[in-house]
């Protein structure tokens, strides 16, 4: 298996894509109805706890650069709880691409596909992330490494001629108006998403220059968490906080105020196909990890094998997640947040433990000594 293969600067790229995809398409009403105008400042507060545990996860990665941890794990904990906890991993990256399936298989269904059948949207796309996975990892940074320009120059073309629409206003709420529970409410919603970085350390062997990592980690979660505050300032000064919690999909809705020419009404099928190709990357990552990891767990030298028949789990699991989109939105309010602390707290675990079996190894040797 070819490993650093992968450089500081897609990590960087693939960051910003993965971050902002998914958070501004389904994650957008949820906040604001949380925090309102705080919104700007819960993302900062999660960016902030997620470079910390960035810090965290590739310190234990890095204790083992050239290894990948569901092999070298055992010799932390107990083989058993090894496999447990990797077990529990590979499930929430199943769970995780069947819950963003679901989200983008809803809104396509709702916007611009009505009379599709589920069924047709999912296997179409469990066809694809199936075919991406058994391509490998390289794939998918390399990809969104060439997509990230095409992206920033969407968004400019966004900010430019939205610009005149918004209610400048309304800024000065980001000043005055803060409440303690929404800050808190929102944060505890919004954390998790950018926890899910240390999903990384299971591809750790891949990457490049591991010195640097870190910092390019770090990058990334400040650009895409810039991105997302700018698309949320704009979401809140055009409609403002009540309005905003009640769309269903704003980022849509800011699309559609955009009109350039008369020849041209509106940009939502261009912005729309590039913001869905962010949302393939993110499902396809999550689902490469699923087969990779579970390759792993059963010795097996390559994760292709694994792929369609994953691939016809995951789209099965997104039929049956939920019978409608309010109760999908309202298992990501309500249990998702504690379900994904629990998962991404395991690499912290790890190193946790790591750390005291080393400190009673020198102690022993001491001893010993003396």
């Amino acid at each position: 298996m070819k490993t650093n293969t992968i450089t500081p600067n897609q990590i960087t790229l693939f960051l910003i894509i993965y971050f902002f995809s998914t958070f501004i398409g389904f994650f957008t009403v949820q906040l604001i109805n949380k925090a309102q105008y705080d919104s700007l400042l819960v993302i900062c507060i999660s960016g902030l706890v997620g470079c910390i545990y960035a810090f965290l996860c590739v310190k234990l990665a890095n204790r083992r650069p050239e290894e990948f941890i569901v092999y070298y794990g055992k010799e932390i904990f107990p083989n058993w709880i090894h496999l447990f906890l990797m077990g529990f991993i590979f499930f929430f990256c199943l769970h995780a691409c069947s819950v963003v399936l679901k989200e983008y298989a809803d809104f396509l269904i709702q916007v611009y596909l009505p009379e599709t059948p589920e069924w047709a949207i999912g296997t179409v796309f469990g066809i694809v992330i199936a075919i991406t996975a058994r391509m490998g990892i390289l794939t998918l940074f390399r990809a969104a490494q060439g997509l990230f320009y095409i992206i920033l120059l969407a968004l400019l073309i966004n900010g430019i001629f939205l610009g005149k629409e918004l209610n400048f206003d309304r800024w000065i709420a980001f000043v005055t108006n803060h409440t303690l529970p929404g800050i808190l409410k929102g944060s505890y919603f919004t954390t998790p998403f950018i926890g899910e970085l240390g999903l990384f350390i299971f591809i750790f062997p891949f990457f490049m220059k591991k010195d640097k990592i870190l910092k390019s980690m770090v990058w990334g979660i400040i650009f895409a968490c810039f991105l997302i505050m700018t698309h949320i300032a704009q979401i809140l000064l055009l409609f403002g906080p009540n309005l905003a919690s009640h769309l269903s999909f704003p980022m849509l809705e800011i699309v559609r105020f955009i009109r350039i020419a008369d020849f041209i009404e509106n940009l939502d099928p261009l912005l729309i196909a590039i913001w869905s190709t962010m949302v393939y990357l993110k499902i396809s990552f999550f689902f490469y990890l699923s087969a990779f990891i579970l390759a792993q767990i059963f010795r097996l030298k390559d994760h292709r094998p694994l792929t369609f028949s994953l691939a016809a789990i995951t789209v099965v699991m997104s039929f049956r997640l939920s019978e409608n989109a309010a109760n999908l939105n309202f298992f990501m309010e309500t249990t998702w947040p504690t379900f994904a602390y629990f998962a991404e707290s395991i690499p912290i675990l790890y190193l946790l433990m790591d750390t005291l079996r080393r400190f009673w190894k020198k102690k022993a040797i001491k001893k010993a000594e003396s």
